[in-house]
Parts: structure tokens; sequence; C-alpha cells
């Protein structure tokens, strides 16, 4: 066999190989990202999405009732100005909510050092989140009509 023609194979045979790994490397790149925070997935691959229950108002009232909670509810104008103390003093986003309660206390799962925010757009639960006990108290203090 000439030379040329092993040079000519060889040649073949590598840019096969290196056509095989480049592709499965591209495939694996296309895949899901698992990281210690969760998986992502690309181009709408991964488990369907569930569709999310909504908890009415009537439900969340129920359930602070059972715990024997005491409560902050804010709404309309009071909401709008808690939001905007939130926005100014702590540079917190607007909640887009239409009611916000807030748990202070309860007999099961609060000790005072937090708070539980829920809240409610359109008659059923959009969100809810936790923050220091402190952090709610310095957000309601009225700011002495400034």
């Amino acid at each position: 066999m000439p030379v040329w023609s092993r040079v000519a194979v060889g040649l073949v045979l590598a840019v096969t190989l290196l056509g095989i790994a480049g592709y499965q490397g591209y495939s694996a790149r296309l895949g899901p990202i698992i990281q210690t925070q969760g998986t992502t997935y690309f181009n709408g691959d991964g488990p369907p999405a569930k569709p999310v229950i909504c908890k009415s108002e009537d439900e969340i009232l129920d359930a602070i009732t059972r715990v024997h909670a005491k409560y902050d509810h804010l709404e309309g104008a009071d909401l709008e100005a808690f939001e905007q103390r939130a926005t100014y003093l702590k540079g917190l986003p607007p909640l887009r909510v239409d009611k916000l309660y807030v748990i202070t206390e309860d007999d099961q799962i609060r000790d005072g050092k937090t708070v539980l925010f829920i809240g409610l757009k359109s008659n059923c639960v959009r969100s809810v989140f936790s923050f220091p006990a402190q952090f709610y108290r310095e957000l309601t203090v009225s700011d002495g009509g400034a």
C-alpha cells in the first residue's frame, strides 16, 4: 500500500472520530444542565409543568383561624403605602397583589422572630414569603408625616 493511501485513510479515520466526538459534545451541551440549585431545561424539554392550584381567601382565613394566628390585613391605600415604604426603605419590588395578609404570631409556627406574608390576586394566593419580624416592624412604623 503506497504511503499517500495510508495517510488518506488515517485522515479520514481522524476526521470521522473527531466528528463523532464533536457531535456527542454538542448533543450533551444541548441537554439539561444539572446544578446544585436544580436542573435547567432548554427548548421546552423537561417534565410537564403542573397547573397551580388556587387557594382562595376563604381557605387562607380558615387556616389562619385554625392556628389562632394574629395577623395584619392590608389592601387598597394601606397596601399601596406599605409597598411604597418597602420599595423606598428596602428596595423591594412591587408585590402586584390585591390583598396582603401578614401572619405575625400563631400557636404552631411563628415564634415572634419571623412573619409570613400571603399575597392574594383575584381571590387566589399569588405569593407566600417570610421576613424577620424586625424587618416588618421597620416597614409598618409610620414615617411621622414625611
